[in-house]
């Protein structure tokens, strides 16, 4: 019995001083100057058609992509603990609802699928966050997320300024804009689109933080920014 709980208090002792090894190991090259809060419309994701049967398809809601420093590479990143989804209270039904994957899934496949997105999102993203969250730990950084996404609530901001999911109606990037001027001080968000044939589609709205997590005006965006003065539509299917 002695002999056991030796050796699973070097077992123990091992793991822990691999686990510092992997993490004094990453590094974070660049200095961000702000921190992304990166939602998106599942409906506009779901024009694809090899991502029909993929549960999240079914969700009239944005969900969170992620939450991203700017302007850094993570090299040599640590990897999620392996125990990590075992200690993550609830986060079945988070996935299925707020943090979801938006790629070919099923729904036996679906939450598999998640939890490889949620540790693509740690390593990319994740532990060079640390500076805006105050925390190497993933779990904080995953409840961080998730508590910015639920204050900005993306649904009732654009509603209030009559911009709404509708099939039929169309959009230009300055009515998505106006809708954050309750957002005081006032802050201009990337709005990025999807071309589907010769159609544009509302698909995400990128929210930038300063280092205090207060909203901080973004910059010219990406490469999927919605042409200035083009038409899209924020779909209801």
């Amino acid at each position: 019995m002695h002999l056991l709980k030796c050796s699973l208090f070097i077992a123990i002792l091992l793991n822990s001083a691999f686990h510092s090894l992997l993490v004094n190991s990453v590094q974070c090259r660049g200095t961000p100057t702000s921190i992304l809060l990166t939602q998106r419309w599942a409906k506009t994701e779901c024009k694809a058609s090899n991502l029909i049967d993929n549960p999240a398809c079914k969700l009239e809601q944005w969900t969170l992509h992620g939450l991203w420093p700017d302007n850094v590479k993570v090299i040599d990143p640590v990897p999620l603990p392996e125990d990590f989804f075992n200690t993550f209270k609830g986060y079945e039904d988070i996935m299925m609802k707020e943090w979801t994957f938006l790629g070919i899934a099923d729904q036996n496949t679906y939450i598999t699928e998640t939890t490889t997105f949620w540790k693509h999102e740690w390593t990319k993203h994740g532990y060079c966050a640390k500076d805006f969250i105050g925390s190497e730990d993933p779990k904080i950084y995953f409840q961080k997320a998730l508590r910015l996404y639920r204050r900005a609530n993306l649904l009732s901001i654009l509603a209030d300024n009559n911009v709404t999911p509708d099939d039929n109606a169309t959009y230009k990037t300055y009515q998505i804009r106006e809708a954050f001027i309750v957002i005081e001080p006032f802050v201009s968000p990337i709005v990025n689109c999807r071309k589907v044939g010769n159609k544009y589609y509302l698909s995400e709205i990128i929210i930038c933080l300063k280092k205090n997590l207060e909203p901080v005006n973004c910059g010219t965006g990406d490469t999927n920014v919605c042409p200035e003065g083009a038409e899209f539509t924020y779909p209801r299917t």
